[in-house]
């Protein structure tokens, strides 16, 4: 008995969705390690089998591998959620087949859409299981089929015994004669009921993998059209008049912005707008302007005179706008220090004129906008990668401490993830608030200790029972340094001074 090409590759499948299955379902914490490996094994294994890979392929499925790293390197929720959309993003376009033609942003999203359809549509796939003896084949084995009608049985089952039974209580006997005789109940109570649910949440992932997938790697080989069908997408439209009204209103909101930045304080508070005001909310619809700029010139028609200037303005309009973002973000970083809004405000700005940049140089070029879209998307990418590496919470606390108007925003702080890397800092200046017995300091400040006790409790506990799937790199280094700190005499201190009513 021997096995030919496509089996082994459909035999490495059925591995590869088992152990995806098992790495990605746990229950208390978040995959991690599990996301990170089993995303690189899977863009591996498609990789591999891709025929034709073109620069931008070999691009995308690096890509694809860095954010896959990075999940496993950042336990903040917000970077851990763009870090699984970039996978997401950066493993379709390294699939997705190779089409005739200029591909534009709507290309790619109607292309990425039609990919995963046909993927779950399709009524075959290139692998399955062949078993051959000798020169003779003796059967096909469709594996994923087998499993998929066991599951559904199963499922139906639950569903169709209770309902038969209490229907009919001589059928309910013959029910709970068959229940007995399998042992169920024990065998649940031994194996214990979280486990088995686990085991079948991982069976139902497993289900969907081995259904799912087989399909998916057959069609990264065959050719068909991903682009726009519809000629209004491709096309450019005519946006003369929009991009002239854009244009004189942002020239005359020019003036007056300069007036505005000349304003006393006294002046805008007539006027009932604060500092926060003047930059936060400033930052949000300049930043919204300059995007509405961009999605004109890109989606302009004409190449007559009038349409190369007025992009040319717009565009040297929109970079100023963002230039203005910058300042109010800047100017409220120097007064209250760095949040999260702040510094992914300036992510965003910095995204925005990127994208014009690349933009323009394309524009000036007069080369195709294939180009500027592809670069778009790298540089989006090359971008996210930076912001992984910058840290914000370290950056926050370490650099750039945020504010409030009776000092350091101790409050905020305490909700850093670990990336931070501060639990012990933290930990060390409320135990000497602790030892002075000086509650009022916490208290003028606002702030809310039990939420770092709570912090450094929870990777005290998930790392005493190591489970591998959930492991990750910055969350364990903060453990190393608080794993030995006893949270119990400070907490109850804190919760004392909080709650002082449970103590009557």
């Amino acid at each position: 008995m021997q096995f030919d090409r496509r089996s082994k590759i459909f035999l490495l499948i059925a591995i590869l969705s088992f152990l995806i299955s098992y790495l990605i379902v746990t229950i208390g914490h978040f995959p991690h390690l599990g996301f990170a490996v089993s995303f690189s094994l899977f863009i591996i294994l498609a990789y591999k089998l891709i025929k034709d890979k073109e620069k931008g392929t070999r691009l995308y499925f690096t890509f694809t591998l860095v954010f896959s790293a990075l999940i496993f390197v950042r336990s903040e929720p917000l970077i851990t959620f763009f870090n699984l959309i970039a996978v997401f993003v950066f493993t379709i376009l390294t699939l997705l087949p190779k089409a005739s033609g200029e591909l534009y942003f709507s290309d790619f999203l109607y292309g990425s859409g039609k990919f995963l359809l046909k993927s779950f549509f399709a009524k075959e796939s290139q692998y399955s299981l062949s078993l051959h003896e000798q020169k003779n084949e003796l059967s096909l084995v469709k594996v994923g089929e087998w499993v998929f009608g066991v599951f559904i049985s199963l499922i139906l089952a639950a569903i169709v015994l209770p309902l038969l039974s209490s229907a009919n209580p001589f059928f309910k006997n013959l029910v709970d004669s068959a229940m007995r005789a399998v042992n169920l109940e024990n065998w649940l109570k031994y194996f214990g009921y979280q486990n088995v649910l686990l085991w079948l949440l991982r069976l139902l992932f497993f289900v969907i993998f081995i259904f799912l997938l087989p399909k998916l790697l057959t069609l990264i080989n065959s050719k068909d059209n991903y682009k726009v069908p519809y000629l209004a997408f491709q096309n450019k439209l005519p946006l003369s008049i929009p991009k002239f009204f854009i244009a004189l209103v942002v020239f005359v909101f020019f003036f007056t912005q300069i007036q505005f930045y000349f304003a006393g304080d006294a002046t805008l508070s007539g006027m009932g707008m604060s500092h926060s005001q003047r930059t936060r909310e400033v930052f949000t619809q300049l930043s919204l302007v300059a995007g509405i700029i961009l999605l004109l010139v890109y989606n302009a028609g004409g190449t007559d005179r009038f349409n190369r200037i007025s992009n040319w303005l717009l565009g040297v309009q929109g970079v100023f706008l963002t230039l203005m973002a910058y300042n109010s973000v800047f100017s409220y970083i120097s007064a209250w220090g760095l949040t999260y809004k702040r510094l992914y405000g300036l992510a965003f700005a910095t995204w925005v004129v990127g994208i014009f940049v690349l933009f323009f140089i394309n524009y000036k070029k007069g080369t195709s906008l294939s180009w500027f879209v592809k670069k778009s998307i790298l540089y989006s990418g090359i971008l996210l990668i930076l912001v992984n590496i910058l840290n914000f919470d370290y950056l926050i606390y370490h650099f750039g401490k945020s504010k409030t108007g009776q000092g350091v925003d101790y409050r905020y702080l305490s909700t850093l993830s670990p990336d931070s890397l501060s639990y012990q800092e933290q930990f060390d200046r409320l135990e000497k608030i602790y030892i002075a017995d000086n509650y009022q300091t916490v208290l003028k400040n606002g702030e809310t200790p039990l939420v770092i006790f709570n912090r450094i409790q929870r990777l005290q506990t998930k790392y005493s029972q190591f489970n591998f799937r959930s492991f990750n790199l910055l969350d364990y280094l903060q453990y190393l340094k608080i794993k030995s700190l006893d949270t119990n005499p400070l907490n109850l201190y804190y919760k004392n001074k909080l709650y002082p009513q449970y103590n009557r």
